[in-house]
């Protein structure tokens, strides 16, 4: 599934989206506080490889506006009427996608964490998003797949193109998402899907392994595997991380420059730290370790 912050199963393939690494750069300064901006090694996330549009516009971004609907401060997009915020439409990407997305959320899960809500921005053509409890009924539900892990589950290549329409993605915690699943009868007639084992990049703390996606991760990684089996192209979908890339960057930057700090709370080794901060985060990190909760080790797909 795609919400939680969980993933799927199988045997963990190589994909684009690997580690990150540190490359040293240099900049300009005209004062001490930029020579010492400068000394940081510059973070090469896992997604520069991908086919993902250039966010300056973001970045320029620096405070909440109204959104031009509801009226309501947003920041970058509004969660309720998903258009963007403090920028014009043109200004971020769009994307057409092959099959119809049904996000199914679960009251309980915020809109301002819910990464699936980047899809609904991005490809807002052939993206919905419905609550749980007003889930719409689906008109040839065993033509619709849903994305949920399990021994039922097939991959995409074993599944021929013209056996469905749509595609449902739960999003909400791994747990939520299992409540949906079991408590849905509809849910019963829809195809399951599963993708790909693969390392998540989600900054928000799981007591689960790093194989539970994040929603968008988990949708992003649905298209893609639709674009191996069904299309002779390569990265045409990749702007569905264009807000998640963004952001995993910034967050990356807000701990590197010390804004934040390493705990116990966060996977040992998530934050890409520079070489002068290496040491003092290497101290953190064990003192930490003691306290790490186990993870389950399953493999799974919500956010």
């Amino acid at each position: 599934m795609a919400s939680p912050a969980e993933k799927a199963p199988a045997a963990i393939q190589k994909d684009n989206v690997e580690g990150s690494t540190i490359l040293p750069y240099k900049r300009e300064s005209s004062s001490q506080t930029d020579e010492e901006d400068a000394k940081r090694s510059r973070i090469v996330s896992p997604f520069d490889d991908l086919n993902i549009d250039d966010d300056t516009i973001l970045h320029k971004v620096t405070t909440r506006n109204l959104c031009p609907q509801c009226n309501k401060m947003m920041k970058y997009f509004c969660y309720r009427c998903f258009c963007t915020v403090g920028m014009d439409r043109s200004e971020i990407p769009f994307i057409k996608l092959p099959v119809h997305l049904d996000v199914i959320k679960h009251e309980q899960e915020l809109d301002g964490k819910s990464t699936a809500i980047h899809s609904r921005v991005i490809a807002n053509e052939d993206v919905d998003i419905h609550l749980w409890r007003n889930m719409p009924e689906f008109e040839s539900p065993e033509r619709t797949l849903l994305l949920f892990p399990g021994p039922d589950a097939k991959q995409l290549k074993d599944i021929p193109r013209d056996a469905f329409d749509r595609v449902a993605v739960i999003d909400g915690t791994w747990k939520q998402a299992k409540k949906i699943v079991r408590e849905t009868p509809a849910l019963q007639k829809f195809q399951k899907v599963t993708i790909a084992p693969r390392k998540t990049y989600f900054w928000r703390y799981q007591q689960l392994s790093e194989n539970h996606l994040a929603t968008i991760e988990a949708i992003y990684y649905f298209y893609k595997e639709y674009e191996e089996a069904y299309e002779n192209s390569r990265g045409r979908y990749d702007n569905l991380l264009f807000f998640y890339r963004f952001f995993y960057n910034l967050i990356q930057e807000k701990y590197r420059s010390g804004t934040k700090e390493f705990c116990h709370r966060h996977r040992q080794g998530y934050i890409q730290y520079d070489a002068s901060s290496d040491q003092k985060q290497q101290e953190d990190t064990k003192g930490s370790a003691k306290e790490e909760p186990k993870t389950s080790g399953e493999s799974k797909s919500p956010e």
